[in-house]
């Protein structure tokens, strides 16, 4: 090979490494949003489009999408004035059989109402039906709906009476909503996480309480032909169809076991997905530090020290283990709220996640002498075992949290909040977007 071919080829070489080493870009998506984690799916890919959910800083339920194709970007308005600012609030999206989408939302037990909205076009956000509002038979926060393929059943898990995890239940793609039953039953608050597979199934891990009030464990089951089964299949018990429920947390199968009357370990709900074999994983956040059972005034003395912890059912049995330092509390009161953990939705072995340290050693990331949240992106090869950590962001001079990852086209869409945040109700943020290019 002759000086200029060399030249040549050693050119060409360059110019594909660069363009094939950046298929995604970094963007900002939206300057006013947020969203808490108990509610799925707040995000989704339809076709060539991007569809998530938001609570503005006022307060506003909002739905915005970003198409890879043009990069065009809207946000419309589905609930402006009804419902102060707090992120508890955020609506969840589904994709109706006719491809018209569903959103439903509920207040931060102020009422209830669970509210809902369906978009008056196929794959179209700009235009909506009127707002609709449900009695679900109590206080209601949060929503997860899940639509059934194998019933047609629409299914949306919300807290609701007592404070339990309740369901109700649309035969009609979500046009129309009747009172289901109480998932499980506890005297606190359970926190859970829902994932399904679309067809028979509905996933489910848990919590006994608030991490404030409880030492709490992580607990999974699974929900099918009107019956809660442990991982291995065995039956816990029938879903109830009433407002009580013979089940509480301690019936399902322990992932993480709580400390009993210490005062340590106390875990907390963050993600669950299913792999290509219809098996959970799962990842969840451990307070190392926490401060003393329903404390609300001395929150100084904890919430320093936060893990996160990952989990996978083999179809036999869990396997669990610590994987990152998580760093410290998003802010004092909510000690155990973290940056968050996320699950890639279709891959394992990939974790996204926020954290004022370095995940592997523990070492506080500073920019301009303030410690700061950034994003990190994980990898295994042996199952979870043990991870390898990538920065997705650096030297930020704004915090980093609450990860989504979604997938298009074989390529990964990881969404995220950017800004400040110094309580769920009192928030500047800004969705950032890690999309592929267009070209």
């Amino acid at each position: 090979m002759n000086k200029t071919l060399r030249i040549l080829v050693s050119c060409l070489l360059v110019l594909f490494l660069a363009t094939s080493c950046q298929i995604h870009k970094i963007i900002e998506l939206h300057a006013d949003s947020s969203w808490c984690w108990f509610q799925d799916d707040r995000a989704l890919v339809d076709g060539d489009q991007l569809v998530y959910s938001g609570v503005t800083s006022k307060g506003a339920n909002i739905v915005s999408s970003y198409n890879f194709i043009t990069e065009d970007t809207l946000t419309v308005t589905l609930n402006h004035d009804s419902l102060p600012p707090d992120d508890h609030n955020v609506g969840v999206l589904m994709v109706r059989p006719d491809g018209r989408y569903l959103s439903v939302y509920a207040g931060h037990g102020i009422d209830q109402w669970m509210r809902y909205r369906i978009s008056s076009y196929p794959g179209n956000i700009r235009h909506w039906e009127p707002e609709e509002l449900i009695d679900v038979g109590g206080r209601v926060t949060y929503s997860n709906v899940y639509r059934l393929g194998r019933t047609g059943a629409t299914y949306n898990f919300h807290r609701g009476i007592n404070r339990n995890p309740n369901y109700m239940v649309s035969t009609d793609d979500g046009i129309s909503w009747k009172y289901g039953g109480r998932l499980f039953e506890f005297e606190g608050r359970p926190y859970v996480r829902y994932a399904s597979d679309d067809k028979s199934r509905i996933h489910f891990i848990t919590t006994e309480e608030h991490p404030r009030h409880y030492n709490n464990g992580i607990y999974h089951a699974y929900i099918e032909d009107g019956q809660v089964f442990r991982s291995d299949g065995t039956i816990a018990g029938a879903l109830s169809e009433t407002s009580s429920s013979s089940l509480q947390p301690q019936d399902f199968t322990v992932v993480f076991a709580g400390s009993g009357q210490e005062r340590a370990d106390v875990a907390w709900t963050s993600d669950i997905q299913l792999d290509q074999n219809g098996h959970p994983y799962i990842v969840f956040s451990v307070t190392k530090d926490p401060i003393a059972l329903g404390e609300t005034k001395n929150t100084q003395e904890g919430g320093f020290d936060h893990r996160y912890h990952y989990a996978r059912w083999d179809g036999q049995r869990w396997h669990e283990s610590e994987i990152a330092f998580a760093g410290s509390r998003l802010y004092p009161g909510e000690n155990e709220y973290t940056g968050l953990i996320t699950l890639h939705p279709t891959r394992p072995d990939v974790v996204y996640l926020s954290s004022d340290v370095h995940p592997k050693t523990g070492k506080v990331l500073m920019t301009q002498g303030q410690r700061r949240r950034e994003i990190f992106r994980g990898t295994s090869k042996d199952g979870g075992a043990s991870w390898r950590w990538k920065p997705i962001t650096r030297r930020s001079t704004a915090d980093n949290i609450r990860p989504i990852v979604l997938e298009y086209a074989g390529k990964e869409v990881f969404i995220w909040l950017r800004g400040r945040y110094t309580s769920y109700k009192d928030y500047d943020l800004n969705v950032i977007g890690r999309v592929p290019r267009s070209n």
